[in-house]
């Protein structure tokens, strides 16, 4: 398969970061490498090969003319999860997903019906509609759109779903259990891995890391859609419009393969430490920590900060000068981070829970 990846990708990403050693799921006690900070770190060495063969799954399922549903509801992923869907002509639930949707396709069938009959109305100009009949078939039209838009032109059940968050995502993924659909997921390390065909361990929460992993399903779907052609007979050069096909970009690393010796628990411990940075979060990793234990920090300062994207000591901890400089004069602290020692005692704090 043409999709190439590296480790050093994901571990750039924030793959490799779980959440909080409290608040895991046992049941991914397999794929766990260890604990710094109080924080899972995830065994990459599983990662990169689960997620070939997840790529590799979406590849072989899409060159067979099946169909591949992307599922992220949460709001960090919902951009990329509408984006590499269209991007690789598949499908895609990035809104609610809705009871049934799966299991009681003909009644969702129903709703895209309504859905492309408002859709002519209100091309066609809405003649004979009064202001406010107009301005109700509209609202109806962005309900139905936001809810439905991305597999109005499915025409069936998919032969694949891949999910974002499977405990957000736990409805889609029973029923598609339920209907014999293969489920290839990001797993976190507070997720339950029962119910997932392709199990891939990885962050399900940093934005940077949900738009690797979709890049890299759509780069498969892609891949797939020309192994289809070509195994058809289709003479894609000849076509007026050829298919575009992308390019691999130019990677200094090689790929990471299962295969090889270059992968070792050693090179894993090696780039987790290398790659411990200061990152803002959308949202806690587990249950935030009480930034009042720091000196000078009252709830007025906890809420610029969680505001801002800082929850937890470690990433008071991880904070270089230049991060330091910057959140000081974004959250006009007056230099209370340096002044105050909020980095000294952040890791002082995260010692004394490891221990």
């Amino acid at each position: 398969m043409a999709v190439d990846f590296t480790m050093r990708q994901l571990l750039e990403a924030g793959a490799h970061f779980g959440h909080q050693a409290h608040r895991w799921n046992p049941k991914m006690q397999p794929y766990i490498f260890g604990t710094r900070n109080n924080i899972h770190i995830i065994d990459l060495a599983q990662t990169v090969p689960a997620l070939h063969a997840a790529l590799q799954a979406v590849s072989d399922t899409v060159a067979k003319g099946g169909r591949v549903l992307f599922v992220g509801t949460k709001r960090q992923a919902a951009e990329a999860i509408a984006e590499s869907a269209k991007r690789s002509a598949q499908y895609y639930v990035n809104s609610r997903w809705l009871g049934g949707m799966l299991t009681n396709w003909k009644t969702i069938s129903g709703s895209i019906a309504r859905l492309r009959k408002v859709d002519e109305t209100l091309e066609g100009g809405a003649t004979g509609l009064t202001k406010k009949e107009r301005l109700m078939l509209t609202r109806e039209k962005d309900k139905l759109e936001k809810a439905l838009g991305g597999i109005k032109d499915m025409g069936g059940v998919p032969d694949l779903i891949f999910v974002i968050d499977t405990n957000k995502e736990q409805l889609a993924i029973k029923e598609a259990n339920r209907l014999g659909i293969p489920v290839a997921a990001i797993v976190d390390t507070n997720c339950n891995p029962d119910g997932i065909t392709h199990i891939v361990p990885a962050n399900d929460d940093a934005g940077r890391a949900i738009s690797l992993y979709c890049d890299l399903i759509a780069r498969a779907a892609i891949e797939g859609i020309g192994r289809g052609q070509g195994s058809s007979g289709i003479d894609i050069g000849a076509s007026e419009q050829p298919t575009a096909e992308e390019l691999p970009a130019e990677e200094t690393h090689a790929p990471a393969s299962i295969e090889s010796d270059a992968i070792t628990q050693a090179d894993v411990a090696a780039l987790a430490d290398s790659t411990e940075h200061f990152e803002l979060l959308p949202a806690p990793r587990g249950a935030p920590d009480d930034l009042m234990k720091l000196t000078g920090v009252g709830p007025q300062i906890v809420q610029k900060l969680n505001d801002a994207g800082v929850w937890h000591y470690w990433q008071v901890a991880a904070m270089q000068p230049e991060d330091v400089s910057k959140l000081d004069a974004e959250l006009k602290l007056n230099g209370r981070i340096d002044r105050d020692g909020w980095i000294s005692q952040s890791r002082a704090l995260l010692e004394a829970a490891a221990a």
